[in-house]
């Protein structure tokens, strides 16, 4: 077959098998409601029931976390969708469940110990006090007392479409666990469970800007939100004003959905992105003909690169917009600029700190409090001593295992055949690589405690792209196997409409695969929203 028209039959061979192992009752569509019942309803209803005095209920959540293992693992095993990007996905979510589920039920104790950051109205009656007491003070400024200029000045900057009475209206404080009704302590366990990188809460990773935590937390406490950076240590930036904030957001998805567009084009004129690395029967297009096999390799990695970077923040662009403008109407602090931070830090991290900087910092840090949380456990509960070589290694293992077995899964989930221990493989060798780095870096300071800045920063970048180069092919191996670069990210493509396409290729690209769907099922819980 022509390459013309390869990704085309590819993805209908894999949607028709699909179809298939669903009629046969090998496998699942991936149904709304009942996909999220284990990662998500299941634990946000057991933490809306109150434990703090009830010891006996809290012992419940072996039974929960056991309900909900098998859940995932049920969805695991059977469910995937004729889109590939919802195949992967099912098996991410499905994974992320438990890991998050573990988190919540078992590493922490979320009752006790969880709270976050409240927008509330202040007491008008104290306002009204303050001001009447400004105006009774000496009145040699023409504009307003200046205590009033420096409570203004004290507030969190808003943009213009805010005004002053709403600076003046709200303040910010913590809220544990609420002693309300079950739908008040249902919003709180749901906002916990939605929270990427726990984004307004006490448990906020470090990476993002965030106030000052202090070490015990009470009801109504005031937030430092003067404390808050416009830009954390790791590089991730936040927005004091609306119109930055919604500008930068806009701008990002407009420019990645042309980035976007332009992959979903040229990707797909190297087979190597519609089939993988398993099938070699045909050969390179003309324009890879030329180029030696490890600048080939390396254009396949700067490509598979771009599109997960674009991806992930065109997703978590348009979530950040959702989020402001919708989702405050059920979480009313989501409407708090400081909860956005970018979605990726700084490059500067992987120039000081090489390999670790990229994970630790740079790479976006949606899971990483979750990843972090079972070496956090044993850090509390005394069973790893902090600052040894040994409790480090392992914390960077538990960490990076648990990501090789959250990318594993989205390749088991994928209807293609593949072979999914190549993400734990190369998610292993990015401990490696790290530890590495770093014991290279002690053994260089015992001769050059002091190198200049220029020659430290050259050493960790050409480590972190050599590493990459080397070991990445494991990762864009699984992916290209998976017939995710043969999803259609885009509805309407501009660049197939001006012709860079191949021959024939129309500029509206979504069929009935790619969208969502009413599937009946033979019982009431086989039916539901098929994505």
């Amino acid at each position: 077959m022509p390459i013309q028209g390869l990704s085309y039959a590819v993805r209908t061979a894999y949607g028709d098998t699909f179809r298939l192992a669903v009629a046969s009752g090998t496998a699942k569509p991936l149904l709304v409601p009942w996909c999220l019942l284990g990662p998500f309803v299941v634990p946000a209803l057991w933490l809306a029931v109150p434990h703090k005095r009830r010891m006996w209920f809290y012992h419940t959540r072996w039974l929960v976390m056991a309900f909900i293992v098998w859940s995932n693992v049920y969805h695991l095993r059977y469910a995937s969708s004729t889109n590939m990007a919802c195949a992967y996905a099912a098996g991410l979510a499905a994974t992320w469940g438990t890991i998050l589920s573990l988190n919540l039920l078992i590493w922490t104790r979320p009752q006790f110990d969880a709270a976050r950051v409240l927008r509330v109205k202040k007491d008008h009656n104290l306002v009204k006090a303050a001001s009447e007491n400004a105006k009774t003070s000496k009145n040699g400024n023409e504009n307003g007392n200046g205590n009033e200029l420096r409570t203004r000045k004290r507030l969190p900057k808003r943009s213009k479409s805010q005004t002053n009475q709403q600076q003046e209206e709200f303040e910010y404080i913590w809220e544990p666990y609420p002693e309300g009704g079950f739908l008040e302590r249902l919003a709180w366990a749901t906002d916990l469970i939605l929270s990427f990188r726990c984004s307004g809460w006490n448990w906020s990773v470090s990476s993002i800007p965030r106030p000052t935590i202090p070490l015990q937390i009470s009801h109504g406490d005031k937030v430092d939100m003067h404390s808050i950076p416009t830009v954390s240590r790791s590089g991730y930036k936040l927005y004091r004003t609306e119109a930055e904030f919604v500008r930068d957001r806009l701008i990002k998805v407009i420019v990645l959905y042309f980035v976007l567009d332009f992959l979903s084009v040229y990707m797909v004129k190297d087979p190597y992105f519609i089939l993988g690395p398993d099938h070699k029967n045909y050969g390179l297009p003309p324009h890879l003909q030329s180029i030696s096999p490890w600048l080939l390799l390396a254009y396949r990695e700067i490509f598979c690169l771009v599109g997960v970077y674009a991806a992930i923040e065109a997703v978590f662009g348009v979530s950040d917009l959702v989020q402001y403008w919708m989702a405050n109407r059920f979480y009313p602090s989501r409407g708090s600029l400081f909860q956005f931070a970018s979605t990726f830090g700084s490059f500067e991290q992987v120039l000081d700190r090489g390999l670790a900087g990229w994970w630790g910092s740079l790479w976006h840090q949606t899971f990483r409090m979750q990843f972090a949380a079972p070496a956090t456990y044993l850090f509390r509960e005394g069973y790893l001593k902090r600052g040894t070589r040994l409790a480090s290694l392992l914390a960077i293992l538990i960490s990076f295992s648990q990501s090789g077995i959250l990318h594993a899964s989205g390749s088991i989930t994928s209807v293609p055949r593949t072979k999914p221990w190549r993400a734990p493989a190369f998610f292993f060798l990015q401990v490696v690589g790290i530890m590495l780095q770093q014991s290279a870096a002690w053994f260089c300071k015992a001769y050059m405690p002091r190198p200049p800045q220029f020659v430290s920063r050259t050493v960790n970048l050409l480590f972190t792209m050599a590493w990459f180069y080397f070991t990445a092919p494991l990762f864009i191996d699984d992916l290209s196997s998976t017939g995710l670069w043969v999803v259609e990210p885009v509805p309407i493509s501009l660049f197939r409409f001006l012709g860079f396409g191949h021959e024939g290729d129309h500029w509206w690209r979504w069929d009935w695969d790619h969208l969502p769907k009413f599937y009946i099922g033979e019982t009431w819980w086989e039916t539901g929203i098929a994505l």
